[in-house]
């Protein structure tokens, strides 16, 4: 098995929830959590703390279902040997309830790095969900991707430590994959931008 296809699948516990999580919060369920994380917080510069974007039921939902695509995948683990292989993770050293907690807080690393991004993105006048030209927008592009892979690789630690080569190669295989998977989003009508 490739070593690109090994890290993309060790990834997939965040990326299936990560799309999940996007089709969870545009339906019409649990709506009293679709709430604004800063409660409308408005910051001394008389702008929102994170804006209406950034929702209860967008974080708990990405929490809950990292955690639940974890247990799916520790679960197929157990059950054949092949699969056995595919990620980095042995996830047969880790019991059932505990690929849920490291699953939730692996989920929990990717919400938790997104809301300095957004906070830093309000004080600078770019509005939620949307993005500017030139050369700041590349850069909050790229930022946009790169903050909850972050996240993820240093809660990732909890359960597993990577090696350096690994890191890396997490966290560029963790951007490519959330700037593609962001635009499909895009074209299905999930999200309002691309990136």
């Amino acid at each position: 098995m490739s070593y690109w296809f090994r890290i993309c699948y060790t990834l997939l516990p965040v990326i299936l929830a990560g799309v999940c999580n996007m089709i969870f919060v545009k339906l019409p369920v649990l709506d009293c959590l679709k709430k604004p994380m800063d409660n409308g917080m408005v910051y001394r510069d008389g702008k929102r703390l994170f804006g209406a974007n950034k929702t209860w039921k967008g974080f708990l939902g990405m929490v809950f279902f990292t955690g639940l695509w974890m247990w799916c995948l520790g679960s197929l683990d157990a059950l054949s040997p092949w699969v056995r292989g595919l990620s980095l993770i042995c996830y047969e050293e880790i019991p059932p309830a505990w690929q849920w907690f490291y699953g939730a807080l692996w989920g929990l690393g990717y919400v938790v790095f997104e809301l300095p991004n957004s906070y830093v993105k309000r004080r600078i006048g770019i509005p939620p969900g949307q993005n500017v030209k030139g050369l700041k927008g590349y850069i909050f592009m790229f930022v946009d991707q790169a903050d909850s892979v972050l996240g993820c690789m240093v809660f990732m630690l909890f359960f597993y430590v990577p090696t350096v080569s690994e890191a890396l190669a997490i966290f560029v295989a963790g951007v490519v994959i959330h700037y593609v998977i962001n635009i499909m989003l895009f074209v299905v009508g999930l999200k309002k931008q691309p990136a």
